[in-house]
């Protein structure tokens, strides 16, 4: 008796599996298919253009910092998004006109993880990243490497 249970309970549940499987699936409205009416009868296209020359300082008993140059061209940088990601992480934002990017081990901890710096356009377009490796081996040495 108890296996005529079992092979009912497990064709009952087979038939349920099969019938979520065979489901037909429902009709989806992409996103993209919107349609957009433009305001002017001229349309361009642009790019967010990376920070020129990213370059960093490190060593004992002193922060991570980072320097660069305005992106040449393209269009207006709104401000700039930097990231830390791997081992360590930690993110954050910055004015258009920064040129300048302490990060220490207060703010990361101690460990390696990779930085990303993105310039940040109109609509919050961004760049591609510019990159180094930055790590803590102490609350006192700090390293990095442009990409």
């Amino acid at each position: 008796m108890r296996r005529v249970r079992g092979a009912v309970a497990a064709g009952a549940l087979a038939a349920l599996v099969l019938a979520g499987v065979m489901a037909p699936a429902l009709p989806t409205t992409a996103a993209w298919t919107d349609r957009e009416t433009a305001t002017t009868s001229t349309l361009t296209a642009g790019r967010v253009q990376p920070a020129n020359q990213l370059a960093c300082t490190a060593g004992i008993a002193s922060p991570i910092t980072f320097t660069w140059s305005a992106p040449n061209g393209g269009l207006t940088r709104t401000g700039y998004r930097w990231a830390v990601t791997g081992g360590l992480t930690a993110s954050g934002t910055l004015a258009a006109n920064a040129t300048t990017l302490q990060l220490t081990s207060g703010l990361l901890g101690i460990g390696s993880g990779m930085f990303s710096l993105y310039a940040v356009g109109p609509g919050g377009w961004e760049s591609t990243a510019r990159t180094a490796t930055v790590s803590f081996t102490t609350g006192l040495l700090s390293a990095c490497t442009v990409t």
